[in-house]
């Protein structure tokens, strides 16, 4: 009987660890901007107005002193992870994509994507999905 309540008192004093070593998916933050979106943009004919009215302001920006007219709009997603399990592998919250776009006199002259990559089971870097954010309609300028 003594044998049958230790075991009982030592599950019951590891089972609330156990959410902490969960593989629940991370919370993901900021703005997640798919390969599609992008396509709906052209260097050299959209406007700032119409990048901030599909995918809304930017997550930071910045101004270029030394190029007059022109700053930086760069719009990130993060991921976010608790638990024991994010503690002990470092990875608490990490920036998974930063879209950057280059703004001079109203018009967007230049964008780029940087995404986070993973490797796979062989040690091959993959990129991560990039996503599609859902609404807005093609054109514009």
């Amino acid at each position: 009987m003594k044998r049958a309540v230790s075991i009982v008192t030592a599950i019951a004093g590891v089972l609330p660890l156990a959410g902490c070593f969960s593989s629940s998916p991370p919370e993901q933050t900021g703005i997640r901007i798919g390969d599609e979106t992008l396509k709906q943009f052209k260097a050299g004919v959209t406007t700032e107005d119409w990048l901030v009215a599909i995918i809304g302001p930017p997550t930071s920006q910045s101004e270029l002193k030394t190029i007059p007219n022109t700053k930086v709009f760069r719009y990130s997603m993060g991921e976010s992870a608790g638990g024991l399990g994010a503690l002990f592998s470092g990875e608490a919250s990490k920036n998974t994509a930063v879209v950057y776009f280059i703004i001079t006199d109203g018009i967007v002259t230049r964008f780029w994507a940087d995404r986070a990559t993973e490797k796979d089971l062989f040690g091959q870097e993959q990129q991560k999905p990039s996503g599609e954010k859902s609404g807005g309609g093609a054109g514009g300028g």
